[in-house]
């Protein structure tokens, strides 16, 4: 198990700095504890051994070294996940220009005898690393905060030092309910609409992690992100169904937009179809009504 007490309350203290709500910061704080294993309820821990363990194997061509992968996390926010990475017995680094995150990173680092340069401080617009650096490169939920001005330069440098491939977990803007607000249909509106929406919603549903202040949330649709990778030569994929998270069990596809409704005792839904088998039928990929996208990017190099 992960040592965090120290890195809790730290994480305790920076949220009521910045002004959250005493129950969003309880959510938090448990969202926190899962990530370190300490609950079984959304089973991170053991979700993350598995996809390394296929990507070991499946992906990253490292059975030569006993299946350990040299990894960066692009945006690693707070750390959870690249001291998990380490915990799991790989060579996990973290990258992320938000220094009030990256000193919590780092109490975590230090709680469980990890190395401070487990995280690194970047804010230019090129990688710090050398050319073929790292058999996996992960992000973990930061692809939707990146704008496109910003994945015109970081895509090449990913490219850049990706020896093996790599790893995108993001929110599909096919869901119903947006992760960082809880308001519903942002995914489907147009960026200055969404902005003006959770303006008119009020102070409770401001979210942002961006040095302006504004909503950062930029979502792309699948083919989208399928354009933007592959005009940086990467070939697009998909986890297999098994390896995705959330599961397909607890995060069904999305195959209709619209609530239920309670009318004297029975369950009624109103709103609409996206007639899924329809389109599979044609040709769109399945992947495409997942709620969540689990993506795995191979750069096309020249051997």
């Amino acid at each position: 198990m992960i040592e965090c007490k120290n890195f809790i309350t730290a994480l305790d203290k920076y949220y009521l700095k910045e002004g959250i709500n005493k129950s969003r910061v309880n959510a938090h704080l448990k969202e926190h504890h899962e990530k370190l294993n300490h609950t079984n309820e959304l089973g991170y821990a053991d979700w993350m051994k598995s996809v390394l363990d296929y990507m070991s194997v499946n992906e990253c061509n490292n059975k030569l070294n006993n299946g350990k992968l040299k990894i960066l996390d692009i945006g690693s926010g707070t750390g959870e996940f690249v001291v998990l990475m380490n915990a799991l017995g790989h060579d996990a680094t973290g990258i992320d220009l938000h220094t009030e995150h990256l000193e919590l990173a780092n109490i975590l680092a230090k709680e469980n005898n990890m190395d401070e340069s487990t995280f690194i401080f970047n804010d230019k617009k090129s990688l710090p690393f050398k050319d073929n650096a790292f058999d996996l490169i992960t992000s973990f939920s930061v692809f939707e905060h990146l704008e496109d001005e910003v994945l015109e330069w970081m895509l090449p440098e990913i490219f850049r030092v990706c020896r093996g491939c790599v790893f995108t977990l993001v929110p599909n803007p096919i869901k119903p309910i947006d992760d960082h607000t809880g308001l519903a249909f942002l995914g489907h509106m147009p960026r200055w609409l969404a902005i003006r929406y959770i303006s008119l919603r009020g102070e409770k549903y401001k979210y942002s992690i961006s040095r302006s202040g504004e909503w950062d949330v930029y979502y792309r649709y699948l083919n989208e992100i399928k354009k933007v990778f592959n005009k940086h030569n990467f070939q697009l994929d998909y986890l297999p169904d098994e390896y995705i998270y959330p599961s397909l069990e607890k995060c069904p596809p999305v195959h209709r937009l619209g609530k239920n409704f309670n009318f004297f005792g029975r369950q009624s839904f109103i709103g609409i179809s996206l007639f899924p088998n329809l389109f599979i039928n044609f040709g769109t990929p399945k992947q495409y009504f997942y709620p969540y996208l689990n993506l795995i990017s191979r750069p096309l190099k020249n051997d």
